[in-house]
């Protein structure tokens, strides 16, 4: 019997059919996606198809405007489009100062009477190392006092707080959000391949995660200490009302900027001004500039600002 197209793996997507996809992608995620990623998305959706049991492409938009689904299966669309690449640390610098001059700071200003409370909030989070890997600076960080703090540790063997420790008496508050709902189930499970941690020191791994055994043997699962101060939400930075509460700290929007054109970048980047403390610190990736946002975040050194 002879196998479908579908079944061979073999379906086209015509550039009609690619600038359709491109212009709801971005209408509802802000993404804006180059010629050049018309092999990618195909690729990416065929899957849907295949689970939908649709033939072709022309079949799958219809699909997704029709709204049969209640709008279930345009998740499951941005799901697929979505790039998420992360790992623990990454960018190591930025959980350095984050550490050794932002909690300092806060430090200061409670002993003038500030509130105890740290609000950082990981957008664009993926599948969680990024949230956790913010807790794990914070809790350390928080075991300093103001003229004794420094970078994370990369070795020193350091006991876990008692109950009687000052980190006790302060808040901490980690909110993690993305647009895709596969990745926010991951990171809520807090669950991971033993490899994940290359990039985290042993002494932090020992003390903030869990190493699996017999079924679970070559994984770690994150300890409650983390769990405990992070919260995951999804959010779409398209909605015009963001589900947020309060103003954050730091702000992590790293390597999700260059994804979308610089118009949208403006708006997303004009909002989230409006979230950050006075002062407060935006974190973007490596390759990531917004020099015409100069009067607006104070440009520091490597990919870092802070709020005017």
């Amino acid at each position: 019997m002879p196998t479908s197209a579908l079944e061979q793996n073999t379906l086209t997507m015509e550039p009609r059919e690619f600038k359709l996809f491109r212009a709801l992608i971005h209408e509802r995620t802000g993404i804006y996606l180059r010629d050049t990623k018309q092999v990618m998305l195909t690729a990416r959706l065929q899957r849907r198809l295949r689970q939908l049991g649709l033939s072709n492409f022309e079949q799958y938009y219809d699909y997704l405007n029709s709204a049969q689904d209640n709008g279930e299966e345009l998740v499951q669309f941005i799901n697929a489009v979505t790039t998420n690449k992360t790992s623990f640390f990454r960018e190591r610098h930025h959980f350095d100062f984050l550490a050794n001059s932002v909690v300092p700071q806060i430090q200061t200003a409670a002993q003038h009477g500030a509130s105890k409370i740290i609000r950082v909030w990981s957008a664009c989070c993926s599948t969680g190392e990024e949230p956790y890997s913010i807790a794990i600076a914070l809790l350390e960080a928080l075991q300093h006092s103001p003229s004794s703090a420094r970078p994370l540790p990369t070795n020193a063997r350091k006991p876990q707080p008692d109950s009687s420790s000052p980190i006790f008496s302060w808040k901490i508050e980690v909110v993690a959000t993305d647009i895709d709902t596969s990745v926010l189930a991951t990171a809520q499970r807090g669950v991971y391949r033993l490899e994940a941690l290359d990039s985290v020191p042993q002494p932090l791994w020992k003390r903030y995660f869990l190493r699996g055994k017999d079924n679970m043997q070559g994984q770690v699962k994150v300890k409650p200490a983390l769990t405990r101060l992070v919260h995951f939400q999804r959010l779409n930075l398209m909605d015009a009302q963001w589900p947020l509460q309060g103003k954050f700290d730091v702000i992590f929007f790293r390597n999700a900027l260059i994804y979308f054109n610089q118009d949208t970048q403006d708006v997303f980047l004009r909002k989230m001004a409006r979230y950050l403390q006075p002062g407060g610190y935006l974190f973007l990736g490596n390759a990531e500039h917004i020099p015409w946002l100069h009067d607006i975040f104070e440009p520091m050194k490597q990919t870092m600002y802070r709020l005017r």
